[in-house]
C-alpha cells in the first residue's frame, strides 16, 4: 500500500493531484494507493496539520487497512513536495514497524532553510500578489480543499515576499529533521529535478548523504514537478520507482 500526500506548500492542493497515468502504472503493478487530504495553513498551523495527519495514520494501522482491502497494516509513505516533508515529519514523530519505506519526489526536510525565509527570485518573475488580496482569501475555518487559484495565490505571495515559513510554524527548528532523525529514518526514495526552482535538490542530496539507506534519483529538469509537466519523463520515473520497491520485497 501507498499511502500519498499532495504538495502545494502546505497551503494549497488536494488528494486527486496525482495524475491518472501513474495510478494506472502502480495499481498494474500490484500498488494500491490511498490517497489523503490533510489540513491546510495558514488556517491550521503545522502542529495541527501533522497531529491529524497522525492520528490517520493510527486508524489506518488499528482497522482501516481492513477497509482498504489489505491483509496486514504495512505501508509505503509516498509524498509530492510538501507531502513528501510530511511524509518525513510523520515517520519521525510516530515511528512504526508497518512503515516499510518513504519515497520523496521533490521534497524537503528542513523549513530553516535560506532558500524558504527569503524572496524567492522565481516566484517573483510572476505578477506581484498583494497582502490585501490574499487576505480576502483565508478562511476562519480550519479547511483542507479550497479553490485552487485563490489558495496557490496565498502560497505564490509567500514565496514572493519572503515569509512562507511565518504561515505555517513560529518555530521551524522544531519542524526541522536532525542528521540524527534522518539516520533512523526507513528506506528512502529520493526524487528531484536537478535545476529545481521552488525546493533546491540539495535538500534532497543531503537527505541521501544522511540517510541509513537511501536512493537519490537526479532528474534533468527545471520543473518543481517535473512528472506533472512531463509525462513522459515522469513514466519513466515511476517505472525506477516501482523497480526499487520491488528490489526491496524481494
Amino acid at each position: 500500500m501507498l499511502i500519498y500526500l499532495h504538495g502545494g506548500g502546505l497551503i494549497f492542493g488536494q488528494r486527486e493531484d496525482l495524475p491518472g497515468e501513474y495510478i494506472e502504472l502502480l495499481n498494474s503493478k500490484g500498488y494500491s494507493i490511498l490517497a489523503l487530504d490533510y489540513l491546510l495553513a495558514p488556517e491550521s498551523n503545522l502542529e495541527q496539520i501533522i497531529n491529524l495527519l497522525s492520528k490517520t495514520l493510527e486508524w489506518y494501522q488499528n482497522a482501516g487497512y481492513q477497509l482498504a482491502g489489505q491483509i496486514d497494516p504495512s505501508y509505503n509513505l509516498f509524498g509530492r513536495s510538501a507531502g513528501a516533508y510530511l511524509a518525513l515529519q510523520l515517520a519521525t514523530r510516530r515511528p512504526s514497524k508497518w512503515l516499510k519505506t518513504i519515497i520523496s519526489f521533490y521534497g524537503y526536510y528542513k523549513l530553516n532553510d535560506a532558500n524558504f525565509i527569503y524572496p524567492n527570485p522565481y516566484h517573483n518573475k510572476f505578477a506581484k500578489v498583494s497582502k490585501e488580496l490574499i487576505e480576502t482569501f483565508i478562511q476562519n475555518k480550519p479547511i483542507s480543499q479550497g479553490n485552487e487559484n485563490e489558495r496557490y495565490l496565498i502560497y505564490l505571495y509567500c514565496r514572493q515576499v519572503g515569509n512562507w515559513i511565518e504561515f505555517l510554524t513560529d518555530d521551524p527548528n522544531s519542524f526541522s529533521l536532525t542528521k540524527e532523525q534522518i539516520n533512523l529514518l526507513p528506506p528512502l526514495l529520493l526524487v528531484h529535478a536537478d535545476k529545481d526552482p521552488d525546493v533546491p535538490i540539495q535538500q534532497s542530496k543531503q537527505l541521501n548523504k544522511f540517510a541509513n539507506q537511501s536512493h537519490l534519483i537526479e532528474v534533468a529538469s527545471a520543473d518543481h514537478d517535473f512528472d506533472r509537466t512531463n509525462l513522459t519523463k515522469g513514466r519513466e520515473v515511476y517505472l525506477q520507482v516501482i523497480e526499487w520497491l520491488d528490489s526491496l520485497s524481494n
